[in-house]
């Protein structure tokens, strides 16, 4: 009895290529196959995941507590000041939310959170900014009309109950830092109050 369901050799040649280089095809050349790619390569390098509400971050939270909330997280904190604070910790991550990222750094004056910068790489600039607004958006806090403040420098802020969310606007450029940054309003203060020093005539 001849079999009429059998397949040509070529069509089989190339459904196996479609197979192989298909799920290949996705994880390197697309968006989200590159995210889940270098997810995937962070955890076979064992760094760490930062699944945190910075937007919820208060100045009331202390450096113990930030550890024992992220207990994976192996900080290494040294004392100077520095632009908002006098310690500051930092440590290495895989990712933040589920965007790949790099590190996350805590800006602390005695002992109490004021700053939080979260850096990734680059090609996830757009992808962060997705979060940023999803999460502005859904806590009802916005900074304007749209949630986006703009500075006219290219910096965009959003207003969180404690403080603001900032991050460049736009595309970023060679020379821009990739990162994400929560300040308080005790660290906004304290930058104000040192411009306002700066500024102030000499006695």
């Amino acid at each position: 009895m001849r079999n009429d369901l059998k397949l040509p050799p070529l069509y089989k040649t190339l459904l196996v290529l479609a197979l192989v280089f298909g799920p290949f095809f996705w994880l390197a050349f697309t968006e989200d196959g590159q995210r889940r790619t270098d997810l995937a390569l962070m955890f076979l390098l064992g760094k760490p995941e930062l699944n945190a509400a910075v937007d919820a971050f208060t100045s009331a939270l202390s450096e113990a507590q930030i550890r024992e909330t992220f207990p994976k997280l192996a900080f290494q904190c040294a004392d100077g000041t520095n632009p908002f604070g006098d310690r500051l910790c930092a440590a290495e991550i895989g990712a933040f939310n589920g965007i790949p990222a790099s590190s996350v750094t805590l800006f602390l004056v005695d002992e109490g959170l004021r700053a939080v910068k979260v850096s990734y790489r680059r090609i996830y600039h757009p992808w962060i900014r997705d979060w940023v607004e999803g999460r502005v958006r859904d806590s009802g806090d916005l900074a304007a009309s749209d949630g986006i403040a703009e500075t006219g420098d290219g910096v965009a802020t959003w207003t969180v109950p404690d403080g603001l969310l900032i991050m460049r606007d736009g595309e970023l450029a060679r020379e821009d830092d990739p990162a994400l940054f929560w300040l308080s309003r005790a660290a906004l203060a304290r930058q104000a109050a040192a411009r306002a020093a700066d500024q102030a005539p000499f006695n």
